[in-house]
């Protein structure tokens, strides 16, 4: 029989994730684990206000929070997660515009990933699956520079959304394993002084 937890989960393909109400539920609804990490991101940006990234910039089918759970043999591209430099027209473009992210004065768009897993496999790495991130140079677009933060219970990634960046599925090592990850995406408005 299939519990409420299962009901949640979607089992397509090799990966696993959360279904679209589980995602709206861990949106939407009340969480004491998310509403304590929500107020630690606050007291990390003292000078903005923080808050998830709001319908009215991307549109309502873009949740302010995604749940990521590769397994072995899932493969993915590299994305970011927003740039407000390409925002489509909306509400918010007719207050903010379109700018670069980290522009003075404007609201900054930044992702907090955290890795949920209760256990990985500490610093041998042999289960991988780490957030890989890569700066594309100006000059020579073979020339990528590429960096892996290896996934670890509970770390914590905060990022500006404009990088570009890829989920790594894990390794053989790791047999079934997911790998959990909850990423928040974020506006930081700046406080006005």
């Amino acid at each position: 029989e299939e519990s409420d937890t299962d009901a949640d989960i979607n089992s397509g393909g090799n990966g696993w994730g959360l279904t679209d109400e589980g995602l709206e539920e861990i949106c939407f609804e009340h969480h004491d684990a998310i509403q304590e990490m929500e107020s630690i991101l606050s007291n990390l940006f003292p000078d903005f206000i923080v808050s998830r990234l709001p319908a009215t910039v991307l549109g309502e089918s873009v949740t302010p929070m995604t749940a990521n759970a590769p397994t072995n043999g899932d493969v993915f591209g590299y994305h970011i997660d927003a740039d407000p430099n390409i925002t489509p027209s909306s509400p918010w473009t007719d207050v903010y515009g379109r700018y670069p992210n980290r522009a003075a004065g404007k609201p900054r768009f930044m992702s907090c990933l955290i890795y949920l897993d209760d256990e990985w496999d500490g610093d041998q790495w042999q289960w991988g699956a780490p957030t890989r991130f890569v700066d594309v140079p100006t000059e020579d677009i073979d020339d990528l520079n590429v960096y892996d933060v290896q996934a670890c219970p509970g770390r914590c990634i905060i990022m500006d959304q404009d990088i570009g960046h890829s989920v790594v599925a894990p390794n053989a090592a790791a047999g079934k394993r997911a790998r959990y990850s909850l990423v928040w995406k974020l506006i930081l408005h700046p406080k006005i002084v």
